[in-house]
This record gives structure tokens, sequence and C-alpha cells, in this order.
């Protein structure tokens, strides 16, 4: 808000308060605490505390309205993961969460509720900015549900991604998750327990050697054609 903007503020709230007391100096007082804000912000403070049935409003009631508009909106909001404009570095990762943040607090984006609870759930809503874990965590794979796969709702037994965020490869946001959390989530989904480590390991160190054994089984300088484009020959 620029000192313009604040003595419009004023003559605002001398419109709704007639019988308060302004002199040559408040608006300059008044922008020092309200400058970081934006006019149509303190404009709404100001009509939402009026509108309570108060007669009069001092700056400190409008910076506190301001602030509880504020946190109400995060409140409600389900912050996105990866938030727009993440390259998938923490750099960009940190100001575009910010960014998002201070979008939804000041107002210019509207909140982005959690999605409602299934059909007859009676469990209770979860609120503030842990919404989206724990609506994840607690509710897409809480039985067997067939066809339903909330890949997100797992941690990742790869690089050990919480529920609710994003794989990461060497520090870096994925635009995928790793296969062994999707696996662990249609498992999950199908009512089975997460795929055992030790099971995996075996299982493919068994698949590597059935392709080497395969190969050494070809006949010497047999060309292999894989899908990728590159050629391998059998040993000679």
């Amino acid at each position: 808000m620029n000192p313009n903007e604040t003595v419009m503020l004023a003559r605002y709230v001398k419109a709704l308060c007639p019988q308060q007391k302004f002199d040559e100096y408040t608006a300059d007082a008044w922008h020092d605490l309200l400058s970081p804000y934006a006019l149509e912000e303190a404009r709404a403070a100001v009509a939402r505390h009026i509108a309570a049935g108060n007669a009069f409003v001092s700056v400190g009631e409008i910076v506190t309205e301001i602030r509880k508009a504020r946190n109400d909106r995060l409140d409600r909001h389900t912050e996105a993961e990866p938030p727009a404009g993440d390259l998938g570095d923490h750099a960009s990762y940190r100001a575009a969460l910010l960014a998002e943040r201070r979008a939804i607090a000041s107002g210019r984006t509207e909140p982005q509720p959690v999605p409602a609870l299934p059909p007859g759930s009676t469990e209770p809503q979860p609120t503030g900015r842990a919404r989206a874990i724990l609506a994840a965590a607690g509710n897409a794979l809480s039985g067997p549900r067939e066809g339903v796969v909330n890949v997100l709702a797992i941690p990742c037994p790869r690089c050990h991604a919480r529920p609710g965020r994003t794989c990461t490869t060497n520090g870096r946001h994925r635009a995928d998750v790793h296969p062994a959390r999707l696996e662990d989530a249609r498992r999950a989904a199908a009512g089975l327990p997460p795929a055992d480590p030790d099971e995996t390991t075996r299982e493919i160190e068994r698949r590597r050697a059935a392709s080497a054994n395969a190969l050494a089984a070809l006949p010497p300088g047999t060309v292999i054609q894989p899908n990728d484009g590159f050629e391998e020959t059998a040993a000679s």
C-alpha cells in the first residue's frame, strides 16, 4: 500500500465510522504499519471489523484482522506438491512454495481445499497445513480397493520420501515416483503388505541370472537387436 492508498483507506474508515477522529498525522502513522498490505486487504479487514458491531477501528485492529484472514486462507489451503514453478532444485522449490503461500495469504489466489472424504466416512476432516499429507495417508489406501492407486499416500522405500511428498533423486524432485513406491502403492490398494526388500533383491538377481543364462545359450555371433536401437552380440 502506498501513501495515497493509505489516505484512501482513512477516508473509507471515516465513511464507515463518522465519529472516529482523524488528524493530519493519522495517514502517515497508519502507513508505517499498513504499507506491507494491499489496499483491498485493508478495506476488507475494516469492513469485517465494523460489520461485527464495532463503532471504531484502530490501525492495530486492521492489521490483526488482515492476519486472521490470511491465516484462515492458508488453513483452508492444501499446498500443491510440487508447487507450480518448481524446477526440481532446492532453491526453485522453496521460491515456488513461498510464492504459492503468499498468493493464497494475500487473496490473489483462492485456497485449494482437500478433496472431500469418501462417501459414508465418519473420520473428521483434518485441519491445518498438514492436511494434504494426512488426507493422502489416512484416506486413499485404508483398505483393499481394486483399481485405486494413490502413490503419494505411502512412503517411498527407495528415497524415503514421506507420505504426501514427491520422490527425489540426488536431491532433485522427480516428475514421477520410484518404481518400488509404485509397486508398494499397488500392493496396498490390493490389501497386500509392502514388498519385502530382500525378496525384491532376490528377484532382481534371479532375473539377471536368467538373462545371463539366456544370452550364454545363444549360438556364438548371434546379433540381438533390442528396442533401444543398440546392438548386442552373443559371446563367440
